[in-house]
């Protein structure tokens, strides 16, 4: 029978507990068994994971079967069903009762920001000579560690790596509809503008541009206009004199937002872009109202296939990023990003038993299992070549076996999902990285500089977030931009500006 699945209540209020130790016990996990010859360890761990709505997790699926078979552990799961923050709100409650699990499978490092420097994980470096597929893998991928690092050095959640290029995101365009009406492919703002023009004339019920996610896709926007936005865990970026700036004040970022605000008011973006949902963006885009969008990469296979079926013309294709503005760059952010990765609890009972199960996931049979399955199962070889058996994309194949879903992978082989992929999408994925720009730094702050963060960035995020979305919609005239950057100024930029710097020195050093 199947799990029933656990949704979590949205908190009201959670308290900030201050924690001095952790007094709790987590779960109690009853050791099946001396080790077996091979080493495993058969045992029992808990282990905290957030279930995906488009794939939740299920108790029977193949991935887990296929870990405890490599590794003796059984696994006691608690899965959160993550809509919206509610993984995160339950975490919370965990960390403050009395019952924490052996093993915690995050889908960032917020947790870690918040608990590690109070000793609710375990530092893995004090382990690493338990660790010897974690630490040979160590020693060849310091950088892609980086990012997991807290203040003081300490690593307290083990890296992924691999699975983050899905993440991966770009301009995306009917090129069906481009070919019809002998339409170029933009590349640059002022070209943008010109074949969004063209669209909406042919097409005058249409908004040519849509993009969902409220401001976020500014994140995607703004690097090509040689500015920033900001992020959950990074706010400011570093320019090419190695100093920090907050991209909401750059003149470049006024002049996007001009831009925007243009598209706005001649009725070529999508007039509901800040509240435009997953679904109304989805709508649109399979129809002909929207001919242009920022998204996923492997949107393209989530819309080329099924509308095929009904216009075989249909051809959403990847567009190279567009340069913004004079000062900007025909690139796009590095967006392969996302910090997974499996946490130990300070208080297991099953410390040894922990650290071997995180370790295997850095092993070769590991990679090869939790990317591919099994052979003659999930997967066969053909001239050399894995091929997938009886998938037909990646979404299929996390219902089914649980393969790439949240807690079961560590290093990934990412031509794993490739392999699920059409020729375009495929494409795509190649073309995309021609463009990235460099990845910025994600750093961590030790407690006077976090609580800078919580106080003064928090504020100066909100009254950003508040007043560029006015500019956009014409709420807020640009005329005041001088005033606008001047309070955000005085709301302690030099101060946030300062702690980036301190902690990126410790990084570097």
């Amino acid at each position: 029978m199947k799990k029933l699945h656990k949704q979590v209540l949205s908190l009201a209020t959670l308290s900030a507990l201050l924690l001095t130790s952790f007094t709790g016990c987590s779960k109690d996990a009853a050791t099946t068994g001396e080790p077996t010859g091979d080493g495993k360890e058969n045992v029992t761990l808990s282990l905290m994971i957030p279930s995906h709505p488009s794939y939740p997790q299920e108790d029977d699926w193949e991935v887990i079967q296929y870990v405890k078979e490599a590794t003796g552990v059984t696994l006691d799961i608690e899965s959160v069903l993550n809509s919206g923050s509610s993984f995160d709100e339950r975490l919370n409650i965990t960390m403050v009762g009395d019952g924490l699990p052996d093993l915690i499978f995050p889908i960032n490092n917020n947790c870690v920001k918040k608990y590690g420097d109070v000793g609710a994980f375990v530092n893995l470096f004090d382990h690493m000579e338990q660790l010897p597929h974690f630490s040979k893998w160590y020693e060849s991928n310091k950088e892609a560690v980086t990012p997991y690092l807290s203040a003081d050095g300490s690593l307290y959640q083990f890296p992924s790596v691999g699975l983050q290029e899905s993440n991966r995101r770009g301009w995306l365009y009917r090129e069906d509809i481009f070919a019809k009406h002998n339409l170029e492919v933009p590349t640059d703002s002022e070209s943008l503008y010109t074949v969004l023009k063209e669209l909406k004339t042919l097409y005058p019920d249409s908004y040519p541009l849509a993009f969902r996610s409220e401001l976020a896709q500014l994140l995607m926007i703004a690097p090509s206009w040689n500015t920033d936005y900001f992020a959950a865990n990074r706010h400011m970026y570093l320019d090419e004199n190695d100093e920090f700036q907050f991209g909401p004040i750059d003149d470049e970022f006024k002049d996007m937002l001009m831009f925007f605000n243009k598209l706005y008011e001649e009725e070529l973006l999508i007039p509901n872009f800040l509240t435009l949902d997953t679904a109304g963006w989805q709508e649109i885009m399979s129809t002909e109202q929207s001919f242009i969008t920022i998204d996923y990469l492997s949107r393209i296979d989530f819309f080329n296939g099924p509308m095929r079926e009904s216009n075989p013309d249909f051809n959403l294709k990847y567009m190279p990023p567009p340069k913004g503005g004079d000062n900007g760059v025909a690139m796009f952010p590095d967006s392969s990003v996302g910090l997974y990765g499996h946490i130990i609890t300070s208080k297991t009972k099953n410390l040894d038993a922990a650290l071997a199960y995180c370790d295997w996931y850095f092993s070769d049979e590991a990679v090869e299992l939790i990317s591919w399955g099994k052979e003659g199962e999930t997967f066969e070889v053909v001239d050399g070549t894995k091929e997938w058996i009886d998938f037909a994309d990646q979404t299929e194949l996390r219902i089914d076996t649980g393969l790439s879903c949240y807690g079961f992978y560590q290093v990934y082989d990412f031509d794993a999902t490739i392999a699920l992929f059409s020729e375009e999408t495929q494409y795509a994925y190649q073309e995309a990285e021609k463009y990235d720009l460099k990845t910025q730094p994600i750093l961590a702050f030790n407690k006077e500089e976090q609580k800078v963060v919580n106080t003064t960035l928090t504020s100066i995020t909100t009254y950003v977030a508040e007043n560029i979305s006015k500019m956009l919609i014409g709420e807020l005239e640009f005329s005041e931009w001088d005033n606008y950057v001047k309070t955000v100024e005085e709301m302690g930029l030099d101060q946030v500006r300062t702690i980036y710097s301190d902690s990126y020195a410790r990084l570097t050093k």
